[in-house]
């Protein structure tokens, strides 16, 4: 009785801190939930889920995005509603499913040291990344936690007995294997950058099978094993099959001519930032802390190779596969987006518990030819200072000590900053809803530039003005602002910073030139501006005065207009700007990216207003991007607004345009006609102030 007694203790307190861990990671993920607005992706979730689960999957919205997190979203608010705290209540759980997943694998890889999975557990429940996808209505939690139990699953299935003891064809029934497929699948229908892990798991079944058949030199002993790889994989393939056409089209189709792949440096340094301490913090303590904790994983990822060799190649094997995959992929498609890999980060932390967590467990010093062996290191005599260093490191109970309470501290410290730091906070939509609500009437109209989330937010918060998205086509624009505007007495126009919808400012220079601009409002994420409605009907020209100045060999103006004297291209200022606009065309195709910068030059030489802005066609896409062949995208019409400063005095003032490239160092091309003494410029017009 008193053995039973004590055992039962025993298993108590083993359980004890873990279960402490797991209500922690539950407790700040859900502090503060609801305080921050839902924002664009988030908005964008909503609306897909809100749809019926037999069109999720084919909705134009969809774009590159499978339908499980989807799916399961939908089901999720008929069951708890739509609040913000109901909507991200499932990341969380999700992300609190990761944390548990992650005490398991790391229990399976060091069984006899509890510590190493407590600090795994503990560092993955701080971990700011985690928490802040954990608090968004977004597939990245359940993406982690899915790619997180297929590489479990398969090291349990790699590691299993019964393939040590030459049974493979009874693994093909095992839970595990199953397990293993479906999650696999589940995974892909969340995100197809699974496909990254599975290029993974792939090279380390292949080299599991070359190994097996190093040892015995015969091919003929291993077919079982190799039935086992090409099983679970076809069987992935085929659960995956319904998708697969869906999955072509999204990836194939798309493409942003207008982004750039990122440089190595940029890559490595943003995606570690944002895997470790998070994107919520400022340059320079993110700098600091960002290199602190990438010579802390170097420690911890020497120290698990020494100590449990094929554990730690496979969790590097599945962080940095990936992540070369991804980056080269980048050079063709850009996209970078590290939440995209989000899939990878489980890694981290099972090599920094590993790590630093086997305290009085591996301590004592690894002679020197027994590490070389264990790295499988040809030149054992060369490298065995260096490795007897690392080995020596490797056994101060100390320095791991410190080591795992400095990341504990940094990542704590970047988590406060990830719920104060009002810099790096959602977009605050609510607050856009709110003061719609109280400064806008029924006789307004209100134009957003994206259409999420602000779906989400009209009706609850009542606003009493008209609030649609407006999709801008700088060809029907005046059209659709003289149909809408009509009766109405204000038009307010609100506009997201990371939106593409309106890169030209057409409404903004509809609305000035028309109207009267009466006053803006700044939010986190968003610019509020309102403007007096025209009694007559908006335009553009419908007829520009033709041009022929040339810019180098590369780019013409083919027309332009400023209103008032047409032949002469002058204009009175009315509303304090200036506008104008002109007509390019591509003469041949360029891999340069232009600018135009128009200026307004007083008659003493100096410049009192400037606007440069990217030449973009319909399509939005820069000139790197203009299809030669296609007429009605490579005759690109733009608009420009230069604002008057107030003290500007009255007179004559002649309006240039200057183009050059948008990278470095900014070269102008030549031009045909006038020059200045900034350099070469066409001469667009002349503006009389009043």
């Amino acid at each position: 009785m008193m053995t039973h007694q004590v055992v039962k203790v025993r298993t108590t307190t083993k359980y004890l801190l873990p279960i402490l861990i797991i209500w922690l990671a539950f407790a700040l993920r859900l502090y503060r939930l609801e305080a921050q607005s839902i924002w664009w992706d988030e908005g964008h979730s909503i609306f897909v889920a809100n749809h019926p689960l037999t069109e999720i999957a084919t909705l134009p919205a969809m774009d590159v995005h499978p339908p499980l997190y989807f799916a399961l979203l939908h089901g999720w608010m008929a069951l708890v509603g739509n609040t913000e705290f109901a909507l991200r209540y499932l990341s969380v759980l999700f992300s609190l499913l990761t944390v548990v997943l992650l005490w398991q694998f790391a229990r399976k890889i060091r069984p006899r040291s509890p510590l190493v999975a407590n600090l795994t557990t503990f560092l993955a429940a701080i971990s700011p990344l985690y928490i802040a996808y954990a608090q968004e209505v977004r597939s990245y939690a359940l993406l982690t936690c899915l790619a997180l139990a297929s590489s479990f699953l398969q090291w349990r299935l790699l590691t299993h007995p019964l393939l040590k003891a030459y049974e493979t064809f009874s693994v093909l029934k095992t839970p595990l294997f199953w397990g293993y497929i479906l999650v696999t699948t589940a995974s892909l229908y969340t995100h197809y950058f699974t496909i990254f892990v599975l290029l993974f798991q792939n090279l380390v079944w292949l080299m599991w099978l070359t190994l097996k058949v190093s040892k015995t030199l015969r091919v003929s002993e291993h077919q079982q094993e190799g039935v086992l790889w090409l099983t679970s994989q076809l069987s992935i393939v085929m659960l995956f099959l319904p998708q697969l056409s869906i999955a072509t089209r999204q990836v194939t189709d798309y493409a942003n001519p207008n982004l750039l792949p990122p440089s190595l440096n940029h890559f490595l340094l943003h995606s570690w930032q944002a895997y470790t301490v998070g994107l919520n913090l400022d340059l320079m303590m993110a700098q600091w802390s960002s290199q602190v904790l990438g010579l802390i994983f170097a420690l911890a990822a020497g120290i698990f190779l020494l100590h449990h060799r094929w554990a730690a190649l496979y969790c590097l094997g599945w962080l940095f596969i990936p992540l070369i995959a991804y980056f080269l992929i980048l050079q063709s498609r850009p996209s970078f987006e590290p939440r995209y890999l989000m899939l990878i980060t489980p890694a981290i932390f099972l090599i920094l518990g590993n790590g630093l967590g086997g305290i009085l467990l591996d301590n004592g010093n690894l002679p020197a030819d027994k590490v070389g062996r264990a790295l499988v290191c040809p030149h054992t005599d060369r490298l065995k200072p260096i490795l007897q260093l690392w080995s020596d490191l490797s056994g101060l109970d100390w320095l791991k000590v410190g080591a795992a309470f400095l990341i504990s501290l940094i990542l704590l410290v970047s988590l406060n900053q990830y719920y104060t730091n009002q810099n790096y906070f959602k977009d605050n939509s609510a607050g856009v809803a709110q003061w719609l609500a109280q400064e806008t009437t029924p006789n307004d109209l209100v134009f957003v530039d994206v259409p999420h989330p602000f779906h989400y937010y009209v009706d609850r918060y009542n606003i009493p003005a008209p609030t649609r998205y407006l999709f801008v086509d700088v060809h029907t624009a005046a059209e659709t602002l003289s149909n809408e505007a009509n009766g109405k007495q204000r038009m307010f126009w609100l506009t997201w910073y990371g939106s593409d919808t309106d890169p030209r400012g057409v409404i903004e220079f509809l609305a000035r030139k028309h109207g009267e601009p009466l006053g803006q409002q700044e939010f986190r994420g968003y610019r509020g501006q309102w403007f007096s409605l025209p009694d007559g009907p908006f335009s553009l020209p419908n007829q520009l005065v033709p041009q022929e100045t040339q810019f180098g060999e590369v780019l013409q103006l083919i027309g332009a207009d400023m209103g008032k004297n047409r032949a002469m291209l002058t204009q009175l200022a009315a509303h304090g700007a200036v506008w104008a606009t002109l007509h390019y065309q591509l003469l041949q195709p360029t891999p340069v990216n232009y600018r135009a910068s128009l200026r307004l030059r007083g008659e003493d030489g100096h410049i009192i207003s400037q606007l440069d802005k990217d030449l973009l066609n319909d399509r939005h896409f820069r000139t790197s991007a203009w299809p030669i062949a296609d007429s009605a995208l490579n005759q690109a019409i733009n608009v420009y607004l230069l604002s008057i400063p107030a003290e500007t005095t009255p007179g004559l003032y002649q309006l240039e345009l200057v183009i050059y490239n948008a990278e470095p160092p900014y070269p102008s091309e030549g031009v045909s006609g006038s020059t200045t003494n900034d350099g070469s410029a066409a001469i667009i017009g002349i503006v009389t102030l009043d």
